[in-house]
């Protein structure tokens, strides 16, 4: 099927995307950084900093995938287009917040700090992805901003995505009141599996 070409304008909300999340990214290294020098054993007890960096760093890591797929959909961007995009940033740029939240409370805090920690990562969560759902539904109903019809099948699966993504954010919160440590685990096992998606999707274009 014939790919209308993409406008010069799209390079610009592209390079500036990737600017904002690389620095999301270099930010959320510096919940590794020791406050001073610690022994192996000290080392190992700040396992809960590794495990929301890792859950944080894999969630921005699949915004920059899905990211990248959209807007090479995507021909033009109108300021709708652009708003919905800044959407999707502002809630990745926050990811740093409750990034340091999950590790202080789970090293230190109570229960209530715990549940408080997830709640916040959940918020950000749906910042992220109801953004992203309403820029899928707005260029499914506007077809003509994208650079084939037959992208309009991969914003619905992606829709279906970033709703379910809300969804798990929920179902997290929930489960944070008994276990926040599960929480943060489902969180991290949602995201890989997003990614495996991802990845196995970028395969199957490669070989189309």
């Amino acid at each position: 099927m014939e790919k209308r070409a993409r406008l010069p304008g799209m390079g610009r909300l592209e390079s500036f995307s990737d600017a904002v999340l690389a620095i999301v990214l270099t930010l959320l290294v510096l919940e590794l950084l020791p406050d001073g020098a610690k022994s192996p054993e000290q080392l190992l007890q700040d396992w809960p900093t590794y495990l929301a960096f890792v859950t944080a760093f894999l969630t921005v890591g699949v915004v920059w995938l899905n990211h990248n797929q959209a807007v090479s959909r995507i021909r033009r961007a109108d300021p709708t287009v652009q708003v919905l995009n800044l959407g999707v940033l502002l809630g990745a740029s926050l990811m740093p917040w409750p990034t340091a939240l999950i590790s202080a409370a789970l090293q230190d805090g109570d229960r209530p700090a715990q549940i408080a920690a997830i709640f916040v990562f959940a918020i950000v969560t749906v910042l992220i992805s109801v953004p992203w759902l309403v820029l899928d539904l707005y260029l499914i109903r506007h077809p003509a901003l994208l650079t084939s019809s037959s992208d309009e099948s991969w914003m619905s699966k992606h829709a279906q995505v970033s709703a379910a993504t809300i969804v798990a954010a929920g179902i997290s919160v929930a489960l944070a009141f008994i276990s926040p440590l599960a929480s943060l685990i489902l969180y991290a096992v949602v995201v890989a599996v997003f990614l495996v998606v991802r990845l196995r999707e970028s395969v199957t274009d490669g070989d189309d």
